[in-house]
């Protein structure tokens, strides 16, 4: 990126010359300023922007830095929550994609701070800590949807939330014999959830039975969900068996639908179950309807960018709240059933 020290040089003037410029045009001559402004055009250097540099002035850009936001929609839906937000405050946005890689982030926070951008979002896919060292400076940065352990931003999440909710939606229907099937263990998300999971359970005086809290996911990369038909076959095998299931995504939830009813289980009658995502595709195309947690992305950007660009720069944990959307796998159990 071309300097004004290269557009001195390139027009061979003084630095000074070309501050006068930038500061006041016609306090040089016509023949001066019009050799100054054909290097600024030739370097690719725009004037109004050097110009708000040297004044102290705001650029009007704002950052976002995500892993992979092209190619999955949780992230997608994250930076689609921003734009409204910097339109409403005459911002421009700049989006930069890391694709996992740490040396990208770095190399990305340089060139946006280069451009003296005014805030930097961070977003991932899913929730997970963020390792961003000390490249983000003193340039005002939120975390969207992950987290740093040294919690020196602001960090807008959901997933506690997302486990309050689904453990609330099968609470109120009547079930109390509830299993939840998480994530991946050792992820962010899956002990967040978890831990609203058991704040649900204790709000509504229920004890969970801790030998159904299980994983219904692994790292398998070929089949996440490999062990998941011997994870249902243990759950009912005895006569003690639940009669709620929730699950750490959508994906996980069919496939627990289609073991139950393999099995000669109705869904929602014998054992209910919740998703989590609510993706569509998946969700309204299921028989019966999936009833699933909508995590609201859109509002963790638009939550992020407000941040980012007002006046509290404090850090701290802001919690999105998670809704239930309600389909047809949840239903209040059969009158007289016993131990629901």
């Amino acid at each position: 990126m071309s300097t004004i020290h290269d557009v001195a040089e390139k027009a061979g003037v003084s630095i000074k010359t070309v501050l006068r410029v930038l500061s006041d045009a016609n306090s040089v001559s016509e023949k001066t300023r019009r050799r100054i402004e054909h290097a600024m055009q030739a370097l690719d250097v725009a004037p109004s922007a050097a110009a708000r540099m040297l004044r102290g002035r705001q650029t009007d850009l704002v950052a976002v830095i995500a892993d992979k936001h092209t190619t999955t929609p949780d992230s997608s839906a994250i930076i689609k929550g921003i734009p409204s937000v910097c339109e409403d405050l005459g911002k421009m946005l700049l989006i930069g994609e890391t694709g996992g890689q740490a040396h990208v982030a770095s190399r990305l926070v340089a060139d946006m701070r280069t451009n003296r951008v005014e805030a930097i979002i961070f977003a991932t896919t899913f929730h997970r800590p963020a390792t961003l060292n000390e490249m983000a400076g003193q340039t005002p940065a939120v975390l969207a949807n992950c987290c740093e352990e040294t919690s020196r931003f602001a960090e807008v999440i959901r997933d506690e939330g997302g486990g309050y909710a689904a453990a609330e939606t099968v609470l109120r229907a009547g079930r109390r014999k509830i299993a939840f099937l998480q994530l991946i263990e050792g992820m962010v998300a899956t002990r967040l959830r978890l831990h609203g999971f058991r704040r649900a359970m204790q709000d509504h005086g229920v004890r969970p039975n801790e030998a159904w809290l299980l994983h219904g996911a692994t790292p398998d990369s070929d089949d996440e969900f490999a062990q998941l038909k011997t994870t249902i076959d243990g759950l009912f095998a005895g006569a003690d068996r639940p009669t709620a299931i929730l699950r750490g995504n959508d994906k996980m939830a069919i496939r627990v639908i289609f073991l139950l009813q393999r099995r000669g289980l109705r869904v929602p009658e014998d054992a209910s179950v919740v998703g989590c995502d609510d993706f569509r595709l998946l969700s309204e195309a299921s028989d019966p309807g999936l009833t699933t947690i909508t995590l609201p992305y859109r509002e963790i950007g638009a939550l992020a960018a407000r941040r980012a660009l007002g006046k509290d720069q404090e850090p701290g944990i802001v919690r999105v709240p998670c809704r239930a959307v309600m389909r047809g796998t949840v239903t209040a159990p059969r009158a007289g059933k016993a131990g629901n």
